[in-house]
């Protein structure tokens, strides 16, 4: 593992001076701990358009692969992956559209071939900004959902057949970057969301109950959204 720490940081600089725009965000970077190969997912820009990208590289910094995951006018933007405990590669984005999408794609270890395109959430709804997180062996995908008055936070399990429906977790008036993040942690999973310019929005989900609790909010006033968002997970590990 601290072998692996250089090609991470080399990866990242490589990535971000592919990007046009400075708007589009940092690739994410794990490490396969079934393959042993350092995972990598960003936006590249393609001339005309950005498409997802997937590298993957040796701990030794050897490049052994590099795939374009889209193949579309629209932008693809803001890729996001999870590695499953069978070493399986998840890889989220959305697609920049008039009603935006939150698109996945999944790579299986035995045979190392992408299955096709799956889209999550609701169709009818503008879903953008996913993060994801396995927990208890299954795939989560959390995303904004943007409406004509407001925003929402939507959660569901993917890479089911068929995708099970979403759960509105959270809405908010806040117009300012949510910042969502989806942790999972000891078998327990949450998100949370920017909610004003000083409180930090959260919610824990209940395998119990399989549902998602009714949102809590922790404030940042004397300190930040990074130190708050600490405190919530001591929370819920807390439980």
């Amino acid at each position: 593992m601290h072998n692996a720490i250089r090609p991470l940081a080399v990866i990242a600089a490589i990535v971000l001076t592919t990007a046009v725009a400075p708007i589009v965000d940092p690739p994410d970077v794990s490490v396969n701990t079934v393959s042993g190969l350092i995972e990598t997912v960003d936006a590249a820009w393609s001339g005309t358009n950005y498409n997802v990208r997937s590298t993957q590289v040796t701990s030794a910094g050897e490049q052994l692969s590099s795939t374009i995951l889209t193949a579309n006018t629209a932008n693809d933007v803001d890729p996001r992956l999870t590695i499953s405990p069978s070493g399986d590669v998840l890889v989220v984005w959305w697609r920049d559209l008039p009603t935006d999408a939150v698109i996945y794609r999944k790579r299986t270890l035995d045979t190392g071939a992408w299955g096709a395109e799956h889209a999550v959430g609701a169709g009818n709804e503008s879903n953008s900004h996913p993060r994801l997180a396995y927990c208890n062996e299954k795939a989560w995908v959390a995303y904004q959902i943007q409406n004509s008055k407001n925003r929402c936070i939507g959660a569901q399990i993917i890479d089911d057949d068929p995708e099970p429906f979403r759960s509105i977790v959270a809405t908010t008036s806040y117009t300012g970057s949510l910042e969502l993040q989806l942790k999972s942690e000891s078998g327990y999973l949450w998100v949370t969301w920017v909610d004003s310019g000083m409180r930090v929005g959260y919610s824990d989900y209940s395998y119990e109950k399989q549902t998602w609790s009714v949102p809590a909010y922790e404030s940042f006033s004397a300190d930040s959204a990074t130190t708050a968002r600490a405190r919530i997970r001591d929370r819920v590990l807390g439980h």
